[in-house]
């Protein structure tokens, strides 16, 4: 056996007496000095086979110089020269690298003289940071020692700290989307090993000792905080470790697929209450949340530390506090100890001041203690309650506010409701977001209504927002609405009485007190019934409007709904959305404002609106009355003036030749298709075979039978979420020329029985529900609800089995909430009277459900 082989395989022995030893003893530290050792004879025995006597000298770099390699981690390394490598040399180097990668190692190795390397990290700040973390392996000590001091000599700390900062802000932005919140990179995510690694590689820079003990020393870190630290990091590396045994390859995201591996080979195990997974990301997000709130005091203090171009700018504030940049200090730092109102005061000074951004660290040390320690008491006092009301009241700067209360635990203690919210995860498919995450984007939502400089987004909103008073009832119930999560039972319902108990405890008058009870209670009333419900019916929005009852409420439920939506997937919020809430408060608004409410009346009116377009459009009395014989009366009440003067020039030449239309939409990856043809048996569900076979996602469908039995249904379908607007135009053809085909009998069908779920939704499933609720008042006619998870052709599949049955379906209203669906269906079958059929058509579609 070689002396490569020898060594590969003592490597290999020892690496696999690491994990075992890991897996008995769960300590990450351990592992790491077992594996760093191992990796270091392995590296000295080949040094001394390939570079004996070399002039050159082997560093450890990035996470193997700070002794921090995970099981499939790559290898950092450079090789330094005294000065440009020679090719014999170069080759040895090369031959070496290959060596590395054939024992199964990924070796991530620089090389050059001692200029060049110095030159590179002059160049690029990745390569400064790998080398700061840079020690002497084996080779030339001399020149490694040279390297090192050179340099350290040649960087500058004040261009390094702030280059680091700013990449850890970029990082933050990057892990803003539903991936990186469902399946987070425990290196790389917000609070994640990155950014602890950013705190040491600071103090690093400024030549202090980065050993924790060494931190307590120099009065970087307390005792306390120390400890939170080193839990933390032990959590985030055992998490990170595993993930990488469980893939069996480098795997920092916890994805879906390994989520309950890991959880429970962390010894974590399902019970009544949450899934082992859920377990392992509330300690992820514990772990994450430590580490965001030491940074907040850390970082400000070490780059207080070094000298910065910026001026800095003192001033007194009162007699307690003073400003010192844009950070709050305090000149007694045990002013919250011994006047825990304090505790709010600074957070009100901060808040009304445009120049403060937060508090100095140490202040913030000292204020973080005192924070802690809200109670009971500190709660009944009416002065603490009125600056608490007055955030939300003030409004400017209550989303940072909030946030900061937050993270930092204050909110929490000083309501214990909220405390019980705090990382709660929802796996229901739509919401991406823990319970208090998502309430506080629901409260960042809302303020940026109320903001000029975001009006462009959502011009409608915004402009009813700007007018409706008082504000901070909005702000409150956004705070309140999902208050009640995790307790078993309707949250909206249990959440009445915590809105009530704090408006009477925070001194809102009877008013504000009942629109906020109100709109916790029916938070979810319009976003229901404009996604399940049809709402061009007349007696939908009366229903609709009896519940809200006043205009202002109306106007308080939309501006919620559209907060709330928005604030729970950013998948889920479009701009077909965003029309059925519109559409809905415009009818409502006008049922408010006296218009009438019959459906004859208003099926009159647009019926006359459409007789008007048409005249000026040319078409005579006797075209629009052969049309009107073919469309029958219930089109007018099924359909909105939109739709309506959209499919009627396309139909009215001929109303016995077949026709299809698509037009794009409100957005520009989402069209609307109108089918128009003789009817026949399962052609809605051939339809959605279609566009699911184009790769469509099916936002909305309308299933419309005319007097002459003749479809006209109307979708609106979104492009493929992976699809680049260059496709959107070829797609759109390919359909096209489908659909036309389709109107001339024909019909390729695909033979796919169903299509694939999501990985989450494998990994995080609901249990499907349906409903079927007949009509008292019309035999026959009965409204179908579904919910569960979305997957490729699931309408097909449902509408198939509906045919099946010899159920006519007359009307769906899909409703896509990102993985998850939730769909009415509008039936008629005099079959389904009868309980036993109804229940077959369950069973059949739970069958269908359950693919």
């Amino acid at each position: 056996m070689t002396v490569v082989q020898s060594a590969a395989q003592e490597l290999q022995l020892k690496k696999q007496f690491a994990i075992d030893a890991y897996r008995t003893s769960r300590q990450p530290a351990q592992f790491f000095e077992r594996y760093t050792t191992a990796l270091d004879q392995l590296l000295s025995t080949l040094w001394q086979e390939f570079f004996s006597g070399s002039r050159l000298a082997l560093l450890a770099t990035g996470g193997f110089g700070r002794a921090e390699v995970y099981p499939f981690s790559d290898v950092d390394l450079a090789i330094a020269a005294p000065d440009t490598l020679t090719e014999a040399e170069q080759e040895q180097i090369s031959t070496f690298v290959q060596t590395l990668w054939d024992i199964q190692l990924a070796p991530a190795i620089k090389t050059g003289s001692l200029s060049e390397l110095c030159q590179s990290a002059l160049d690029d700040l990745t390569a400064d940071t790998a080398f700061i973390e840079a020690r002497f392996i084996c080779g030339n000590h001399q020149l490694a020692d040279q390297l090192l001091q050179q340099l350290s000599l040649q960087r500058n700390t004040a261009l390094f700290i702030e280059g680091k900062l700013l990449e850890m802000q970029q990082r933050h932005n990057k892990q803003q989307g539903s991936g990186a919140v469902l399946e987070p990179n425990v290196k790389t995510c917000p609070g994640g090993l990155r950014d602890m690694h950013t705190m040491l590689w600071l103090a690093k820079a400024q030549g202090l000792n980065a050993n924790i003990q060494a931190l307590i020393n120099n009065r970087v870190l307390t005792r306390a905080e120390a400890g939170h630290l080193v839990n933390s990091h032990k959590q985030l590396a055992k998490i990170r470790i595993e993930l990488h045994l469980a893939a069996g390859r480098e795997e920092d995201r916890l994805v879906f697929d390994l989520q309950s591996l890991v959880a429970e080979n962390m010894g974590l195990r399902d019970d009544d209450k949450r899934k082992k997974s859920e377990k392992l990301m509330h300690q992820l997000y514990r772990a994450t949340k430590t580490v965001k709130q030491l940074n907040g005091i850390i970082i400000p203090m070490l780059r207080g530390r070094v000298f910065s171009i910026l001026p800095r700018v003192v001033h007194q504030i009162d007699e307690d506090y003073y400003q010192v940049g844009n950070q709050i200090a305090a000149y007694d730092k045990e002013i919250f100890k011994k006047k825990p109102e304090h505790v709010f005061r600074i957070i009100e000074i901060v808040q009304k001041s445009n120049g403060i951004i937060t508090i100095a660290p140490r202040t913030l040390r000292t204020w973080w203690e005192a924070a802690r320690k809200i109670n009971r008491h500190f709660y009944n006092q009416p002065e603490n309650r009125k600056r608490f009301i007055g955030f939300f009241k003030e409004g400017t700067g209550l989303t940072h506010t909030m946030r900061f209360l937050n993270l930092y635990g204050a909110l929490g203690h000083y309501l214990p409701a909220w405390g019980k919210i705090v990382g709660l995860l929802q796996h229901d498919l739509f919401h991406i977001y823990p319970v208090d995450d998502h309430i506080l984007m629901v409260l960042r939502n809302m303020r940026r209504l109320a903001l000029d400089e975001h009006v462009h987004e959502l011009p409608f909103a915004s402009g009813l927002m700007h007018s409706f008073e008082p504000k901070y009832v909005l702000y409150l119930a956004a705070m309140f609405h999902d208050i009640a999560k995790g307790r078993g039972g309707d949250h909206a319902i249990q959440g009445i009485a915590d809105a009530r108990q704090f408006a009477a405890d925070h001194f809102m008058n009877e008013e504000d007190s009942e629109l906020l009870a109100w709109l916790v209670e029916d938070h979810l009333l319009m976003s229901l019934t404009a996604q399940k419900e049809d709402i061009q019916n007349p007696d939908v929005v009366k229903r609709f409007c009896e519940r809200v009852k006043t205009p202002q409420r109306l106007r308080a439920l939309y501006l919620l709904t559209v907060a709330d939506i928005r604030g729970t997937n950013p998948k889920i919020w479009n701009s077909w959305k965003a029309s059925l809430l519109e559409s809905l408060f415009n009818s409502a608004n006008r049922y408010f404002a006296g218009g009438e409410s019959n459906r004859a009346i208003i099926a009159s009116q647009r019926q006359m609106s459409a007789m008007d377009a048409l005249t000026d459009a040319g078409y005579d009395a006797k075209q629009q009355r052969r049309l009107w014989q073919a469309l029958g009366p219930a089109y007018f009440v099924r359909h909105e003036e939109n739709e309506i003067l959209w499919h009627l020039p396309q139909i009215i030449d001929d109303v016995e030749m077949p026709k299809i239309a698509v037009r794009r939409y409100d957005a520009p990856n989402t069209l609307q298709v109108m089918v128009f043809m003789p009817n026949a048996e399962r052609l809605f569900t051939r339809l959605c075979r279609i566009f699911s076979h184009h790769g469509l996602d099916i936002m909305a469908a309308r299933a419309f039978v005319t007097e002459h039995n003749y479809i006209l249904d109307t979708f609106v379908i979104q492009f493929p979420e992976n699809s680049e607007t260059a496709d959107y135009q070829r797609i759109q053809r390919s359909l096209e020329h489908e659909l036309n085909g389709f109107l001339q009998g024909v019909f390729q069908d695909d033979n796919i029985a169903c299509g694939l779920r999501s990985r989450r939704a494998r990994h995080l499933p609901i249990a499907p529900s349906i409903s079927i609720i007949g009509n008292d008042d019309a035999p026959g006619w009965h409204t179908m609800h579904i919910v569960a998870i979305n997957r490729p052709y699931l309408l097909a599949n449902i509408t198939e089995i509906l045919s099946d049955h010899n159920i006519s379906l007359r009307y769906a209203k899909i409703a896509t909430l990102d993985e998850r669906v939730e769909d009415s269906f509008l039936l008629f079958s005099r079959d389904l009277d009868n309980p036993k059929k109804q229940l077959e058509l369950k069973r059949a579609v739970f069958e269908q459900l359950a693919n």
